[in-house]
């Protein structure tokens, strides 16, 4: 399927094969984490931009045009999915596909990227409910080979996009202590993954820039790390993302991983403050950052009211990031 060469083209110095991260000026132009068409106060679930791409295919297109000419040149992508019927965002998942219509409409979001110019994405399984390992009080082994299942089927239609991509296998599900099921969930989704695909094209698990998920990022992979990893950080407590960063790599390279570069994949939308600390901490520490995508979300001190996304589609504005090298 190509898949391989495909992925390993999207990182600049990196080579099929190698562990090792290009240098720190190979940081690349990212974007936007693009889920919804529409928003409806907080109400985004009927307009998914996978789910419901064949209710409003030029809107979509219109869009990502928007976002190409603001200057944002990658994209994150989500596969939300259940054990249940769609709903315009969730896609029934259920023995491990989605619909016939669901894979064209992913195929077709996919390639409407790929025309409008974007030169990369992201694509992030996000399970949720009984689908989610971070809900459960004991092994769900059918759930589980569904999650799995879903993977393997969506992967060429990924693959055969034509775009450089890398996977995310399940978002955020870098696990603290108190989740023992999800921990597992991870170690034998990575096992399973690495021994069907290899692991060029994936970034493992994307995980939340906290110290107590970042302490079993080696739990999870044990001696068999990928290539590169993705975090996500949004400041709390009075403690900025380049602190969040800083304390991530100085963690890092305690277990070893001191070789990988990183990818953003969470942030506030086009914030200042981000954008400012996240370059500080990256020239502090010369880890490198190929690139960094916004989640469609003002920080809680401009807009508490919405916990999901606050920013109405598309998410245009970039250039707080673009200023800061982003």
């Amino acid at each position: 399927m190509g898949s391989a060469a495909v992925g390993a083209a999207g990182l600049v110095g990196w080579r099929p094969g190698s562990s090792l991260a290009a240098p720190a000026e190979a940081t690349s132009r990212g974007g936007s984490n693009y889920g919804w068409y529409q928003i409806d106060g907080c109400n985004r679930e009927p307009y998914g931009v996978v789910n419901s791409f064949h209710k409003a295919p030029d809107l979509i297109r219109s869009q990502l045009a928007a976002m190409r000419a603001a200057g944002q040149a990658r994209l994150r992508v989500h596969i939300i999915h259940r054990h249940r019927a769609d709903t315009g965002t969730c896609m029934d998942s259920t023995g491990g596909n989605i619909s016939a219509a669901n894979r064209q409409n992913l195929a077709d979001l996919l390639r409407a990227i790929k025309d409008a110019g974007f030169v990369e994405i992201q694509v992030a399984f996000m399970p949720i409910g009984e689908n989610a390992a971070y809900n459960w009080t004991s092994w769900n082994e059918d759930i589980y080979q569904e999650n799995w299942r879903l993977i393997a089927n969506l992967r060429p239609i990924i693959a055969g996009s034509g775009l450089h991509y890398r996977i995310d296998l399940c978002n955020e599900a870098v696990p603290t202590d108190l989740q023992p099921l999800l921990l597992r969930y991870t170690q034998q989704l990575w096992k399973d993954y690495t021994n069907a695909f290899d692991k060029k094209d994936t970034v493992g698990f994307s995980a939340i820039g906290y110290a107590g998920r970042i302490q079993n990022i080696p739990k999870v992979y044990g001696n068999n790390a990928p290539y590169l990893f993705d975090f996500h950080f949004y400041r709390r407590n009075g403690v900025d993302e380049g602190a969040l960063f800083t304390t991530a790599h100085t963690m890092m390279n305690q277990y070893g991983y001191t070789k990988q570069g990183w990818t953003i994949g969470e942030a506030f939308n086009n914030d200042s403050i981000a954008a400012s600390s996240l370059r500080q901490a990256i020239n502090s520490t010369d880890r490198t950052v190929y690139y960094l995508l916004q989640w469609p979300r003002q920080a809680p001190s401009d807009d508490p009211t919405c916990p999901d996304a606050t920013v109405l589609p598309p998410p245009v504005n970039f250039g707080n990031y673009i200023a800061q090298g982003f």
